[in-house]
C-alpha cells in the first residue's frame, strides 16, 4: 500500500512539473500574448501573401479559366 501511495505522489509531481514546463515554454515563446487577434485578422479583406519559399501564384492572364466561370454553351 505504501508503495502505491509513493508511486501516486511521484506521478502527481511529474505531471505538475510537466505542466509548469509547458507553461514556462508558452510564456517564453510568446504563445499566450494575443489570442484574440488571429480570429479578427482572418476576416480582413486583403490580398493573400504567398507562402515563404514558394513561387508566387500565376498571373490572372493564365490560359485556363477559373473554376465555376460560365464559358457559354459549346455544343
Amino acid at each position: 500500500m505504501a508503495l502505491g501511495v509513493l508511486v501516486f505522489i511521484a506521478w502527481i509531481a511529474f505531471m505538475a512539473l510537466t505542466v509548469i514546463a509547458f507553461l514556462a515554454w508558452a510564456v517564453k515563446e510568446n504563445q499566450l500574448h494575443d489570442i484574440e487577434e488571429p480570429k479578427y485578422r482572418m476576416l480582413e479583406d486583403r490580398e493573400l501573401e504567398p507562402w515563404p519559399g514558394r513561387d508566387p501564384a500565376p498571373e490572372s492572364g493564365s490560359s485556363s479559366p477559373a473554376p465555376g466561370k460560365d464559358q457559354g454553351d459549346k455544343k
